[in-house]
């Protein structure tokens, strides 16, 4: 019958890892990767928006020789805040499913006025001018190009959705399980259950130290520095998110670490107290 309990405190012990895991993931899941303002808030520390500019006008360069146009007819055709924009258009359509289209008319209007300086009081015929728009439509369009990475928002929004619902429901069900566990490990020790918390602490501590060991794991099975991804710009996001959720895992081990250390310390004590003031009343 002792091997029977001890058996199914042992798998209670698992579930409640497994439970505790489960919810600091969806946890995780939730506040990082399903949040668009966390996103944005990688952009705007890996500097993207300064990096896709440069990656719009290293592309527009690529089509200034075809065209036989100067080198300043690409000169500020793209504002900064025309990058930041669009980019948050972008992450919009994807989280919210707003399906917004990016709006080239600025930069079409730029690149247009750029030309006509360059060409003076040039009179052009209609192959030449035809020729302009067409150079026009294709630099805008490689911008949405650039700008973008995707032509599938709707999908991905739709995907995301998805993974939102079920993520919630292993909340729900994860914050229920270990409610239901941590109860089950104490009427297991209610002749104790000083000893059912120090379980409990056990059961903290080996969370924490698994998630130190996947932590120190991932690092040393894969080069974060060297993920290329798309582009650069693309990248640096990557290895930001990458790195901030290691750090998050590593962080929350350590915590449980720490915290189930102390349960187990402060609970052995209290145990030892009373089981030395039962022997000194037994003497008497």
């Amino acid at each position: 019958m002792k091997i029977l309990i001890q058996i199914l405190k042992m798998i209670l012990n698992i579930m409640l890892i497994v439970a505790i895991s489960l919810l600091i993931f969806t946890n995780l899941a939730t506040s990082t990767i399903l949040n668009k303002d966390y996103i944005l808030n990688r952009f705007e520390k890996t500097g993207y928006y300064e990096k896709i500019k440069q990656e719009a006008q290293s592309s527009f360069e690529n089509y200034i020789a075809q065209s036989g146009f100067d080198d300043n007819v690409m000169e500020n055709i793209v504002s900064d805040e025309k990058i930041k924009n669009d980019t948050k258009t972008i992450i919009t359509n994807i989280y919210d499913g707003t399906n917004t289209t990016i709006d080239t008319t600025e930069i079409e209007k730029n690149l247009r006025n750029n030309i006509e300086k360059s060409l003076g009081n040039t009179d052009l015929n209609i192959t030449q001018q035809n020729a302009i728009n067409q150079y026009v439509e294709t630099i805008c369009n490689q911008y949405k190009e650039t700008i973008s990475h995707t032509k599938y928002e709707t999908n991905i929004n739709k995907a995301l959705n998805q993974i939102n619902k079920y993520v919630e429901i292993a909340k729900k069900i994860a914050l229920i399980a270990t409610a239901i566990l941590i109860i089950l490990i104490l009427i297991f020790n209610c002749k104790s259950i000083i000893r059912g918390i120090s379980q409990i602490g056990i059961v903290l501590t080996s969370s924490g130290l698994l998630y130190i060991i996947m932590n120190v794991f991932i690092h040393s099975k894969i080069k974060i520095d060297n993920l290329l991804i798309l582009n650069n710009a693309i990248s640096e996001v990557i290895k930001e998110i990458t790195t901030n959720i290691l750090d998050i895992i590593f962080t929350s081990g350590t915590a449980l670490l720490i915290l189930g250390i102390l349960i187990i310390f402060i609970s052995n004590f209290i145990n030892s107290r009373k089981d030395n003031k039962l022997q000194r009343n037994s003497k008497m």
